[in-house]
């Protein structure tokens, strides 16, 4: 059994868009190089956030901190040379490159906390709010401008008042089918 003192975070870049590839090629090396047992825990901050668009649900992992992965591990020379010579991997973040800097759990739990709390999906569904301006983009009523009166987040539906004939007009729209007015 290891001290789990000696183990420690560091944040280590990589190309934005590349983090679970480079996520497997580093438990690769490790493995090959029969290292594992001086890493932790590979940690890229994300969340799956749900989405619908065109009356279809997707479900995408939306990552907190693009191009960056959080490791846990027990730093030494050797495993320095391996992280580093990763494909996609342009060094550690904090301190000198020959030092990095570790973070502090603290820092760390701040960021467990925010995925925890569904941040970004909350991001995503609080696009809209009533009042706001908007204007239809799609279908029969595209270019017409209307005012937000309702917004059902469960169902991603908007009512929209929209002025036809001189009349206000609720109609019920997809979020996708409206941007915000300037």
């Amino acid at each position: 059994m290891t001290n789990s003192e000696e183990f420690k975070w560091y944040i280590l870049q990589a190309y934005a868009g590349h983090e679970n590839k480079v996520k497997h090629l580093i438990e690769s090396q490790l493995k090959v190089k029969k290292m594992a047992e001086l890493v932790e825990e590979i940690f890229i901050p994300s969340e799956e956030v749900t989405t619908k668009k065109h009356g279809k649900t997707r479900t995408n992992q939306v990552t907190y901190f693009p191009g960056y992965i959080l490791i846990k591990m027990k730093l030494t020379d050797d495993l320095w040379h391996v992280l580093r010579s990763v494909p996609k991997v342009s060094g550690f973040v904090g301190g000198e490159q020959k030092s990095p800097m570790p973070v502090s759990e603290k820092e760390l739990e701040e960021i467990r906390g925010q995925i925890q709390s569904g941040l970004k999906q909350a991001e995503i569904d609080s696009t809209f709010s009533a009042g706001q301006k908007v204007m239809v983009i799609e279908g029969p009523f595209a270019e017409f401008n209307g005012i937000i009166d309702a917004v059902d987040q469960e169902h991603s539906k908007l009512t929209v008042l929209v002025s036809i004939f001189g009349r206000s007009t609720p109609l019920e729209l997809e979020f996708d089918k409206v941007k915000l007015a300037e």
